[in-house]
């Protein structure tokens, strides 16, 4: 894998260079928005603590947000049935719903198959129950972290939920993953996966520990059933003991950034003056110590993760001193992004929702890196949704659509709609052509930190074009 946390990208002309053309002149075009700061205050005032917001002309706000919105509600809708949860007011039968639903679509071959469960229908020898049972409980977070998604699908996420707070011993169906006492540890509870399908040999995976308490801390909150995090406190103290400090140093930097992210997501949205907060703040703290330390002696490693988790934690700061370290952190970030990342990779054409996570966040940090760099940014945001997100409506296919062609499309069509399919080059790379959940569940988490950039953002009114002169078009984003 590279070092900012995806596999492997690679270019390509994904069979429709021509038709990219006109899309790639377009997105060009965007690129000549011209941004800059306003100053909120005046001068003989104290210097204010943030950076004022970065300045884009109005109508090119309004364009961008509403296309990105289209674009993420449509891609939650998907992800939502492929979770297999029943919005509010659904009256069809449940059938396979409410059981973490479907994880991958075979798209060669003569028959498109879809792999649901992690238990029985993986591909062992491409993938593995544990990243599946990431991918799905990765979902899950997505979805509730949508404004208003899990409410609209509250029947089928409470079910997801209450499932993962099921019974101890008890196979969650369509993950095939068990709660079980830590054999290390007295009445601590740890998430066991089967290492094989079918085999009864079970593990434990910190990842997996961490991803489920995400999971049902992000949804209850979503939810407001907060009472439903009750028991989260003995998943993290059983994490604890799975992963001391002296093996930190056997996962990567991103492995660990990932962690550190879903502690930072967790520890800021569980109540601040419960035991809980207490004892995970406390780890949270040493563990970011150990990263920083890492992120300053290796000046080429980049996570996603970690540029996510270094923004919430310094917005969420109110130390001054440790706040001032945490920016410079994040401002670390983005200079990586900028000068070691971005220039290595041919975003124009690739699948770039992955870094998008962590690169849309950091701009929220403001200052003059962040102004250079909104541009480029809601640039790519827009070209993951032209090129890699799945449309029909209208009589239009977009480009992702003619990519699955037109077998699929007639015959899945309407479940399709909405979901994001990866670039050509990094499916190659993978050793798969299919449409599998993280695929869009990472670009429903991208377009969710895209739009709070957008949201930050100031809109300005332009005055309208003397007669005469040459008109701008709202579409480009001119100030």
């Amino acid at each position: 894998s590279s070092r900012f946390g995806e596999n492997n990208f690679g270019p390509t002309c994904l069979g429709s260079c021509d038709r990219f053309t006109y899309m790639s002149n377009s997105w060009l075009m965007l690129m000549r928005v011209s941004l800059a700061c306003l100053a909120l205050a005046p001068s003989s005032m104290a210097k204010p603590k943030r950076s004022p917001p970065v300045a884009v002309e109005a109508r090119f706000k309004e364009r961008i947000s509403t296309k990105l919105h289209s674009a993420l509600d449509a891609g939650t809708d998907h992800l939502a049935w492929m979770l297999g949860v029943r919005s509010v007011g659904d009256k069809k039968p449940s059938g396979s719903t409410n059981t973490f639903g479907r994880y991958e679509l075979e798209l060669s071959g003569e028959q498109q198959k879809w792999r649901k469960s992690c238990e029985e229908d993986i591909d062992a020898e491409k993938d593995s129950i544990m990243f599946c049972v990431l991918h799905k409980l990765q979902a899950l977070t997505a979805l509730c972290q949508v404004e208003g998604a899990a409410e609209k699908y509250r029947p089928g996420v409470m079910a997801l939920v209450q499932q993962l707070l099921s019974k101890r011993d008890v196979i969650v169906p369509g993950l095939g993953l068990k709660r079980s006492l830590l054999p290390i540890a007295n009445g601590l509870e740890a998430w066991f996966y089967e290492k094989k399908p079918r085999t009864g040999e079970y593990d434990i995976s910190v990842a997996v520990q961490a991803a489920a308490m995400l999971s049902v801390v992000q949804c209850a909150t979503a939810l407001s059933e907060k009472d439903l995090i009750k028991d989260i406190q003995s998943w993290f103290l059983a994490l604890e003991k799975m992963y001391p400090r002296k093996t930190w140093g056997e996962l990567s930097f991103h492995s660990n950034s990932i962690l550190w992210e879903s502690f930072v997501l967790i520890s800021t949205t569980i109540r601040q003056d419960s035991s809980f907060a207490e004892d995970i703040h406390e780890f949270v703290g040493d563990f970011e110590s150990y990263l920083q330390a890492a992120f300053a002696q290796e000046p080429k490693v980049w996570s996603f993760s970690g540029a996510n988790a270094a923004v919430v934690s310094w917005i969420a700061e109110k130390k001054a001193e440790r706040k001032k370290k945490l920016g410079h952190t994040v401002d670390e970030y983005m200079k990586r992004w900028k000068i070691n990342i971005a220039p290595n990779m041919n975003t124009s054409l690739m699948y770039t929702c992955g870094p998008m996570q962590g690169v849309a966040p950091l701009l929220l940090k403001r200052g003059a890196d962040a102004a250079e760099l909104v541009s480029s940014v809601l640039g790519l945001a827009e070209k993951d949704v032209d090129l890699f997100q799945i449309i029909t409506k209208d009589g239009e296919k977009s480009i992702a659509a003619q990519r699955i062609g037109e077998k699929i499309l007639g015959a899945r069509g309407r479940t399709l709609e909405g979901a994001f399919l990866r670039d050509a080059a990094q499916l190659r790379s993978e050793k798969r052509l299919s449409l599998r959940i993280d695929d869009t569940a990472q670009c429903v988490i991208a377009l969710t930190r895209t739009l709070k950039l957008v949201e930050d953002l100031q809109g300005v009114e332009v005055p309208e074009t003397p007669a005469g002169a040459a008109p701008s078009s709202p579409d480009r984003g001119e100030l």
